[in-house]
């Protein structure tokens, strides 16, 4: 009797056990069916199958992606700005422990100033106060947190100002970081002078604008060729540029100028003068001058000064072979400015026709700029139209700059369905440099339906290069799927790349649970990417155990 009953305990049991496998799987598999949805943009579908997900599922580790992906097809779908805040905030408020935690605050904040700007002044609020309360209604002020978050910032904005400064501009120097360490986690402790912060903040904007300046106008100088001389009439030119009478002077020496280099050097000092009469002599010089460097520099000044009336001279000029490319693609890389139903025709023009990569570059990368759906569709039409991988890799690489969910869909397919690997790969990296949890989930597709495993290594690559939370949690799941060393070892550098203390736990188990050298070795790279964190320390510590007791057997 007691052997029938354990019989059914063990039935019972296994019942069970197979019953929750079965619903994990279940639930894994809705919600990637929900997934496919919203990279085919059906954004109703989407919100009803993860609504119904949601409910199906109420306590599946997917359950919070769920809830984010419909607010993001709400997003998507809906024109009211206050639905898409509302399901943002419902998310923050029943998820505070998610992964996509950032992504949904990150959305509220948008969301917030645009309603803000509006004339609803209450969202914004909504939106501070929804990012400043904890559970008990208190303001959590945690002045570390903080302290790092501006430092972090500081950093980044430094980095960039020395590559600038590198390349000879001087750049101010940015202010001192707030000594915020003697806060107690009370806002009111903290004294903030709200003028001086306005005051510094004001002659700052000033300062850059003062380098900006500087640096547009070397940058400027370079491109057209000006000499120490020349600057220094530029300044000149600077003071009077409002002066009739220099307007004339200089028009008159260009007229009377029979040497090419004189007048080329003249019509750069026209760049900053005003009125009819320097565009026209402008547009004439274009048409009529019997240098074509005379004629460049008349150009490159006409393009410079950005007046409308002409744009059909320029517009005309960057369509026709007469004209050196470099010139070309100054007109073309402009053109992001002008008018849409301007510049549209004319950059589709030359990125069907055109062979020449500077030209073929330029183009897209303009209409990347403008980014509206009729410039992405002319730059999916050129890409699907073009045969040779050079162009089609140009064109590939300024879609990948577009951030929209089209672009998502277009580099996944392109990832999954292209014939040729190395495009894949551009798709894959352009997914990857988001660096956000939608990156995460795309690159997830498709590292899963990818049968080519270049396509999966680069995936994987890419989610590290994401450094998220939901990096680690995408990585684990493939780490426990994955069996080949390759894609093992693909996985465990990949967890280092994300910087992520939660990785050190996984990569040191998957060292445990290996005995492939290939893999041990990325986990051991792998922990001193995350040798920040001491848990990284004694994992490096107990391998170094292992490794010298290996070599004592060996």
């Amino acid at each position: 009797m007691k052997q029938c009953s354990l019989q059914l305990l063990t039935f019972v049991t296994w019942i069970m056990f197979s019953s929750q496998v079965a619903s994990q799987q279940q639930d894994s598999i809705d919600y990637r069916e929900g997934y496919g949805l919203v990279l085919e943009q059906r954004w109703n579908e989407a919100q009803a199958h993860f609504i119904e997900f949601q409910s199906n599922f109420p306590d599946s580790a997917w359950t919070d992606d769920a809830a984010f992906w419909n607010c993001y097809a709400v997003e998507q779908a809906s024109t009211g700005r206050e639905e898409q805040f509302s399901c943002y905030q419902q998310f923050v408020e029943n998820y505070p422990d998610s992964s996509w935690m950032a992504d949904a605050r990150s959305k509220l904040a948008v969301l917030g100033s645009r309603l803000a700007d509006r004339g609803f002044p209450e969202y914004l609020r909504m939106m501070l106060d929804n990012a400043a309360e904890d559970s008990d209604g208190a303001f959590d002020f945690n002045a570390e947190r903080l302290s790092v978050t501006i430092e972090q910032a500081m950093q980044r904005a430094e980095a960039e100002m020395q590559r600038i400064r590198d390349a000879g501009i001087q750049i101010p120097p940015l202010p001192a970081i707030p000594d915020l360490s003697s806060l107690d986690g009370n806002l009111e402790n903290l004294n903030i002078n709200v003028a001086e912060i306005r005051e510094n903040a004001l002659r700052m904007r000033e300062d850059m604008q003062r380098v900006y300046a500087d640096a547009q106008r070397r940058v400027q100088n370079r491109r057209l060729g000006r000499s120490s001389a020349d600057e220094e009439l530029l300044t000149v030119m600077a003071a009077l540029r409002r002066n009739a009478r220099a307007e004339e002077i200089l028009l008159d020496r260009l007229r009377s100028s029979e040497v090419p280099e004189m007048r080329r050097r003249l019509i750069l000092l026209l760049e900053d003068f005003e009125g009819d009469a320097v565009t026209n002599t402008l547009a004439d010089i274009i048409n009529n001058d019997e240098s074509q460097e005379v004629r460049n520099s008349a150009i490159l000044v006409l393009l410079d000064r950005d007046d409308e009336t002409n744009r059909e001279l320029l517009r005309s000029i960057a369509s026709s072979s007469d004209y050196p490319s470099g010139v070309r693609a100054e007109i073309l890389d402009n053109m992001e400015d002008w008018d849409e139903e301007v510049a549209l025709p004319a950059l589709r023009d030359i990125l069907s026709t055109e062979e020449d990569p500077v030209l073929i570059s330029a183009a897209a990368d303009s209409l990347a700029d403008i980014g509206s759906a009729a410039a992405l569709a002319v730059l999916f039409e050129n890409y699907q139209s073009r045969q040779d991988r050079p162009k089609r890799q140009l064109i590939l690489e300024q879609i990948a700059d577009v951030e929209s969910p089209e672009v998502i869909t277009f580099l996944t397919d392109v990832a999954l369905d292209n014939d040729d690997d190395e495009l894949a790969v551009i798709a894959i990296e352009g997914i990857a440099d988001r660096e956000d949890n939608i990156a995460v989930a795309a690159l997830d597709h498709i590292y899963l339906n990818s049968t080519s495993q270049q396509r999966q290594l680069a995936a994987l690559s890419g989610i590290g290069d994401t450094e998220t939370a939901q990096a680690v949690e995408a990585l684990q799941r493939a780490l426990s799927g994955a069996t080949d060393a390759q894609v093992l070892s693909a996985t465990i550098r990949a967890l280092g790349d994300t910087e992520q203390e939660s990785a050190v736990a996984i990569v040191l188990q998957a060292y445990r649970d290996s005995s492939d050298e290939l893999v041990q070795r990325s986990a051991i790279r792998a922990l001193r990417r995350l040798e920040k964190y001491p848990a990284a320390t004694e994992g490096m510590l107990e391998i170094l155990e292992d490794q010298l007791d290996k070599s004592a057997a060996r």
